[in-house]
């Protein structure tokens, strides 16, 4: 089993400055544990936390980092929770803290799951067993809601068309097939493939509320991290970077961190040949400041 190939993991260790092998470090996305158990064997001392809402997922990340479970202890919760977290662990501040966004490889080939256009399953697309699913979410929105979703969430071509098609068939649509006939029967045949990849992220987004999530998360842990520790993030979606973008541009204006790279991070050719989902991928990395 695949959860997620570990994109930029070289630049995430290097960035996130585990070699200085002391404190608590933070994976708020830990998905199958692949960045999470790279910095577990690149240290010996430091103790990490490893934040994840996909019951699926910390089943199988448990078992990846059983030899060093004393120094490493997982959370099924939403990072938006992480400030609850510390607290409860008398934890005031983190010496780095790493968000891996979007969905992962495991999610996206769990038929059962709902991400994915290829593969028949129920419309679920919730990240977490203890949120609505999308089928449960399109009982209670309207018309001009879905619309406005396709065309900020996805910029969905058609997206007045197929809100309003969605809308009109949401109480017959029971699997990801139907979501996808749907979509095809209103789209031209060479705009297809991309028009299916836009709505299905556009309704997770909403779904889970990626993005307001996104920036809550980020403000809660910019606050937590000491001084001169690190935040990295890798974000895959346009909405997702404009909002990390913005928000460490602002903290920086404030002097609350420092930008260590004024441009994006992308993975370099290599790393794409190896592994094609990682194209998308961008890293921003920020430094707590020294506050007087």
């Amino acid at each position: 089993m695949i959860f997620h190939q570990p994109v930029l993991l070289v630049e995430v260790l290097g960035y996130m400055n585990v070699a200085r092998d002391r404190g608590y470090f933070c994976d708020c996305t830990t998905g199958g544990a692949g960045h999470l158990l790279a910095m577990l064997q690149k240290t010996q001392k430091a103790k990490f936390l490893g934040i994840e809402w996909d019951g699926d997922a910390i089943s199988y990340a448990k078992n990846r980092i059983k030899p060093y479970e004393e120094r490493c202890f997982l959370f099924e919760d939403n990072f938006i929770n992480l400030d609850l977290i510390l607290d409860r662990l008398g934890i005031k501040y983190l010496t780095g803290i790493l968000f891996d966004l979007g969905v992962s490889y495991f999610q996206l080939t769990t038929a059962k799951r709902g991400f994915s256009f290829d593969r028949k399953g129920i419309l679920s697309m919730n990240m977490s067993s203890k949120t609505p699913s999308l089928r449960q979410k399109l009982e209670h929105t309207s018309r001009s809601a879905l619309i406005a979703i396709l065309k900020e969430y996805g910029d969905v071509r058609s997206y007045r068309r197929i809100g309003s098609e969605i809308y009109e068939n949401r109480k017959k649509m029971i699997t990801t097939y139907d979501l996808r006939q749907l979509v095809e029967n209103v789209t031209p045949k060479r705009f297809l493939h991309k028009e299916l990849h836009k709505v299905f992220q556009a309704l997770r987004i909403w779904v889970n509320n990626e993005l307001e999530n996104l920036k809550r998360g980020l403000a809660v842990a910019i606050e937590r991290l000491e001084p001169k520790g690190r935040i990295v993030v890798i974000s895959y979606h346009s909405g997702e970077d404009r909002i990390v973008k913005n928000t460490f541009r602002q903290m920086d204006k404030e002097g609350q961190i420092i930008l260590l790279h004024k441009k994006v991070i992308k993975p370099n050719e290599d790393e794409i040949k190896a592994n094609p989902r990682a194209r998308s991928a961008k890293l921003r990395v920020g430094e707590r400041c020294v506050l007087s």
